[in-house]
């Protein structure tokens, strides 16, 4: 029996997804403001209350749907795609292949690894080094980034660290990074959804829920989208970096390998 049945055998239901709707909601809001956060906000939110494995799985269709609407909304969408060709092909099939083992996957070992790195990223972001390859990088570094994007989210089902640091290396400005932003996790998450659909790790009840949590997570983007408007670049990087600075202490708290309680 699932983690869902359990909520619902228990006569919890209507609480459970009024509880629900409002991390989405949440989650919504911040993604829609930094352009990334509804993976790592609702997966931390959700697992304070039910399985993290069962949180992984509900994220998957509004990742999608937000995704999606988050590119649709940008400029140049044509050129982005052809642009990142090479990527996207890396990171769907990593994504793809990689997301199966993660149900035997140990994951307070990944916590730790990628907790590690984002925090590394930041302590290099604040001592000023500058490494840069640009937004027009050749077909290796794009296969390169585009594996291990797909890897770290096939394992985790979380995308803003790796992507932000990317992102961030290039240089891109605020509406290039939100727009390839949403085309990566969009693109990706198609890799997530097709394993679990083609392998039928997402039971029937919670691609229902999953599929309800659109609402709010939508709702909760537009909402950040007004935000965003009034955010200038260099306020947005520092958003930015807080939000991955918090992302990496609760990975690592996490992994049990640097508890802070």
């Amino acid at each position: 029996m699932s983690d869902l049945s359990t909520f619902f055998n228990d006569d919890i239901s209507s609480y459970f997804i009024f509880l629900t709707a409002a991390v989405f909601l949440i989650a919504g809001i911040v993604k829609g403001s930094i352009g990334m956060g509804l993976p790592i906000v609702s997966i931390t939110l959700l697992s304070l209350y039910t399985s993290p494995r069962l949180a992984m799985m509900m994220i998957i269709i509004p990742t999608l749907v937000t995704n999606f609407l988050q590119y649709y909304r940008s400029t140049d969408k044509v050129d982005m795609v052809f642009s990142n060709k090479y990527l996207l092909v890396s990171l769907f099939v990593c994504t793809f292949s990689f997301s199966y083992f993660s149900f035997s996957l140990e994951q307070k070992t990944l916590s730790f690894l990628l907790g590690l790195m984002i925090f590394i990223f930041i302590i290099y972001r604040w001592t000023g080094f500058s490494l840069s390859f640009g937004l027009g990088f050749d077909k290796i570094i794009q296969v390169v980034s585009g594996a291990i994007i797909g890897t770290a989210a096939g394992f985790t089902h979380v995308w803003a660290p790796t992507i932000a640091i990317l992102l961030l290396i290039r240089k891109a400005n605020k509406d290039q990074f939100v727009g390839l932003t949403g085309l990566y996790i969009f693109v990706g998450s198609l890799g997530l959804f097709s394993t679990h659909y083609f392998f039928e790790l997402l039971d029937s009840q919670t691609l229902i829920l999953s599929t309800l949590m659109i609402f709010p997570s939508v709702f909760g983007f537009l909402i950040g989208e007004k935000i965003r408007s009034f955010i200038s670049e260099k306020l947005f990087e520092t958003l930015l970096m807080i939000f991955l600075l918090f992302a990496s202490i609760n990975l690592l708290d996490k992994s049990d390998f640097f508890p802070l309680y």
